[in-house]
């Protein structure tokens, strides 16, 4: 019996198929520019997954440019990849010191300066003296040969130029001088002035404190600066060259997150074009990710069942999702070619662009999108900026909206979506009722009121009215530019109404002219006439020629049909 039982195990007894590895696909590794052998070369560290980061400090005596900004936040951008994506353990340093000869000239030629103001000079010998201080610079201007050098002085020396002819005209007549000639001639000549100072009394400056206050004063802006880019925090060390970033014009114009889009636009190891349209691409394509991410949350908030919240997928959510695939392999590849990522955030545009086809094409068949799908795509983009320092905070989609660590959205959202509701109730009545007043207050609402306060209202046909909360300097732009469009339709409209109605009126005044006056008043061209007023000869007296004549006859005969059509017109009173 045991035999036999043991022999059925073994008959039932499974066999497992053959079994072999998948040959699986290369994975793409972190290549990393060597300037020594100058080219992409395989990253790996000394230590496991330890990276120690040495960068030499900038030189500093004076504000910054955009050359300094670029490279804070580009190196912060490479920390941050090295670190948040590819996910090695990096102690990045950088020197920071407080004495350089470029800073000490700097800080003995502003204690020179500022002298020299406290003394109170006269007009005339503040005239000398800046007279003087021109002539070294005059010599240096002309020995000059680097074209952006050479430019920069010339526009200087220009300044100078145009503050000297008040102030000499005040002295050469005698006239007691304005203060505010002396300061702005003092403020545009203070550059050649201060040089001239210090090679007639530098040497005379030795007190220490006068070199230590100027570092120190940087180092205080500096801080502010790297918190104002979002710059992560530096080990700092003490050496022999100091930088700083006042970039107060700059972001004067251009948010910090502006800034840091306009530098990972571009390649880091490359030379970056400081241009108008630089910037304007920065601004457009942080418009255009957040207006994605403003579309994604909108999707979000409306409300659903715990059912609608997991939709079957249908050959579009299929193709949509396969291209997000493919989008974040190809930013992938991107980061490990030099942390490229002018091509990474090419791909997340693309990916973008696919969305929001995507979103359009549900919204016209007025059927809801996949929110899982949806909001997948923007906790990724959302991640990968966080990354390369454009967010933020600890939203988990889109750039933050309100300062101070306050989550502005969550917290408004529910009074503007009543507030939403409420209105569209309001609009239905009105368009029912025909209360035409009642609409115009939901359009201003809409148009004046919440703009003014960072709110975005997008009424769509069939669907809910989308809220959005955009900041105030946005919006009013857009009202503008909206405004700017409609006056320039309305005048396009008024031009061609008034063209219309010119044409009118000179058909008009053609339809009355008989026939028979049409030819009599064209004397340089035509000298006798028959009964009808039909031209007969030239002016020379010559006869018509068969061709001229056939052509004068189809004018004649076309200008009384429309003397015939002005006439049936007047008898019927039109």
């Amino acid at each position: 019996m045991m035999g036999s039982r043991t022999r059925s195990m073994q008959i039932n007894q499974r066999v497992q198929p053959p079994w072999s590895p998948p040959e699986g696909t290369d994975v793409s590794k972190l290549h990393l520019y060597n300037s020594l052998t100058r080219t992409k070369e395989v990253f790996v560290p000394q230590k496991g997954n330890k990276v120690l980061w040495y960068c030499c400090g900038p030189t500093v005596y004076d504000a910054s440019h955009m050359g300094h900004a670029r490279s804070y936040i580009s190196f912060d951008i490479l920390r941050r990849i090295l670190k948040d994506y590819f996910k090695y353990d990096v102690f990045y340093c950088m020197n920071v010191t407080d004495i350089d000869d470029k800073i000490i000239k700097r800080a003995r030629q502003n204690y020179l300066l500022e002298q020299y103001g406290e003394k109170k000079p006269s007009p005339s010998q503040i005239l000398q003296d800046v007279l003087t201080a021109r002539t070294p610079f005059k010599a240096k201007l002309a020995e000059t040969t680097d074209p952006d050098k050479k430019q920069m002085l010339e526009r200087l020396d220009a300044a100078v130029d145009a503050a000297l002819g008040p102030l000499q005209m005040s002295v050469q007549s005698n006239a007691a001088g304005d203060t505010l000639q002396n300061q702005v001639l003092l403020e545009e000549a203070k550059d050649l002035l201060s040089d001239w100072l210090d090679s007639q009394f530098g040497s005379q400056v030795t007190e220490n404190s006068i070199f230590s206050l100027l570092p120190k004063y940087w180092e205080g802006e500096y801080h502010k600066d790297m918190e104002a880019l979002n710059v992560s925090k530096l080990i700092l060390v003490n050496n022999s060259i100091y930088e700083v970033l006042t970039l107060c014009i700059v972001l004067y114009f251009l948010s910090a997150r502006q800034l840091r889009l306009a530098f990972l636009m571009h390649s880091w190891k490359d030379t970056l074009d400081y241009s108008n349209n630089t910037m304007e691409s920065a601004i457009q394509y942080e418009r255009f990710i957040n207006e994605f991410f403003l579309n994604v949350k909108d999707i979000l908030r409306s409300p659903t069942d715990i059912t609608g919240q997991f939709e079957k997928w249908e050959a579009e959510e299929i193709e949509l999702n396969k291209s997000f695939y493919e989008k974040k392999t190809s930013v992938h590849e991107a980061l490990c070619d030099n942390i490229d990522t002018r091509s990474a955030l090419e791909e997340m545009r693309a990916l973008v662009g696919q969305s929001n086809t995507y979103m359009a094409a549900r919204r016209s068949a007025k059927l809801p999108p996949n929110r899982m799908l949806l909001q997948s795509i923007a906790l990724y983009l959302t991640d990968m900026l966080k990354t390369f320092g454009a967010i933020e905070g600890s939203e988990p989609i889109g750039f933050p909206v309100g300062g101070n660590g306050q989550n502005l959205e969550s917290t408004v959202m529910p009074y503007l979506s009543v507030l939403s509701d409420f209105r569209e109730d309001v609009r239905k009545i009105a368009r029912e009722k025909k209360v035409t007043e009642l609409l115009r207050l939901c359009d201003e609402l809409r148009d004046d009121t919440l703009p003014e306060l960072g709110v975005r209202l997008e009424d769509r046909d069939g669907l809910p009215t989308s809220v959005k909360l955009v900041d105030k300097e946005t919006l009013l732009k857009e009202r503008e530019e909206r405004k700017k469009m409609e006056d320039e339709k309305k005048k396009k409209k008024e031009e061609a109404a008034r063209k219309k109605q010119e044409q009118e009126m000179a058909k008009l005044a053609k339809m009355k002219v008989k026939p028979s006056e049409m030819f009599r008043s064209e004397t340089d061209k035509y000298s006798n006439f028959d009964e009808t007023g039909f031209p007969a000869h030239d002016a020379e007296g010559k006869e018509l020629s068969k061709g001229l004549a056939k052509k004068l006859r189809k004018l004649y005969e076309a200008q009384e049909k429309l003397y015939n059509e002005y006439l049936q017109s007047t008898q019927n009173g039109s």
